[in-house]
């Protein structure tokens, strides 16, 4: 009798628990369609006659475009003699200096600076370059840089510098860790055209002014040196100066050894 009784409630129980279970579940899902049934749609704004003007009168205005007024027509010259004098004057100078500069050549020879210590080469811009480039490294002068294009080198030299000797262990090791006695400057070595067949070598410092003083004949004297020992060596020298030599006269001796085969056959 207890058993059932105990299973009667236990049932009982488990339906209240199912029931609120399912209402719980149910809230936690709702049903919109339902909620959709029951809502009403808000009525249009209505807004009043006085705010729509309101709102129109503080609208700014487009600017109406202003018509351009039409130029006058043009009905007679403006230039007056005067004017028309003036334009042909200034038409024949224009015509003048054109026919002036058709006249002048395309290139004029540079001027040779008189005032700067110089060194001629009998050579075009630049053949004279590379000649100057290879008397500089005969003299084993340090080059910093150099433009063949455009003509000019950049040079450390020292005029004052002597020459190291080598002569005993000591000269090398004073050498090696000793204080440099030398004094070297950097200088450029510019090369200008003068003309067709003729160049000139000045010498400038580090401000761009020539010199004339007596680094700048010092340096010039050696690259005339190295060009002097190019062309003993054998390299090409101008046509013009080889074809101004005249061969040397036969001596005696040459003479009589010509004449002496003459007299063996008389």
């Amino acid at each position: 009798m207890t058993i059932k009784c105990s299973a009667r409630l236990i049932v009982g129980v488990l339906l209240v628990s199912g029931l609120s279970a399912c209402g719980v579940i149910k809230s936690w899902f709702p049903d919109k369609e339902r909620d959709y049934q029951f809502t009403t749609e808000i009525p249009e704004l209505i807004i009043p006659d006085d705010l729509k003007n309101k709102a129109s009168a503080s609208l700014p205005s487009r600017p109406v475009e202003k018509a351009l007024p039409e130029p006058d027509p043009v009905t007679g010259s403006r230039y007056t003699a005067e004017s028309e004098d003036a334009t042909t004057e200034s038409a024949d100078t224009n015509t003048a200096e054109e026919s002036a500069s058709d006249q002048t050549p395309e290139s004029a020879p540079a001027a040779s600076t008189s005032t700067a210590s110089t060194l001629q080469i009998d050579q075009a811009k630049n053949a004279a370059t590379r000649t100057v480039g290879k008397a500089l490294t005969r003299q084993k002068l340090e080059v910093v840089e150099r433009n063949i294009d455009k003509g000019y080198f950049y040079v450390k030299y020292d005029p004052k510098a002597e020459k190291v000797s080598d002569d005993s262990i000591w000269d090398e090791i004073n050498f090696l860790f000793g204080d440099d006695p030398s004094q070297e400057q950097e200088y450029r070595v510019t090369v200008q055209s003068l003309g067709a067949e003729m160049s000139e070598v000045t010498v400038q410092n580090s401000k761009g002014e020539s010199l004339s003083n007596q680094t700048a004949n010092s340096l010039l004297g050696l690259i005339a040196e190295g060009i002097n020992i190019g062309q003993q060596n054998g390299d090409p020298v101008k046509a013009e100066e080889t074809t101004n030599e005249q061969p040397a006269p036969e001596t005696n001796a040459e003479q009589s050894a010509d004449e002496q085969p003459a007299s063996e056959q008389q």
